[in-house]
């Protein structure tokens, strides 16, 4: 009875350190998918902002009547 015991408790501690290995595996793999995105959007976020200050000075950049026709006949307002 006794040899029965200790090979299940054998089998129960491997199991264990082999679910834990795992476990924390995968706990590993979930943070860096985390800071992953996190990066991800705070490059997006510099990203608009860099596109969103070009437009406003396209647009609000000071032009006098020959510098917007200039512009309008190149096609590029």
């Amino acid at each position: 009875m006794t040899v029965y015991f200790w090979w299940g408790l054998t089998v129960g501690t491997i199991a264990s350190l082999i679910w834990l290995v795992v476990y924390a595996t995968r706990a590993g793999r979930n943070a860096q998918s985390v800071q992953t995105s996190q990066q991800v959007a705070k490059d997006a976020e510099i990203v608009s902002g860099v596109q969103a200050n070009i437009a406003k000075a396209l647009a609000d950049g000071p032009q006098d009547k020959d510098q917007l026709l200039a512009r309008l006949d190149a096609g590029t307002g």
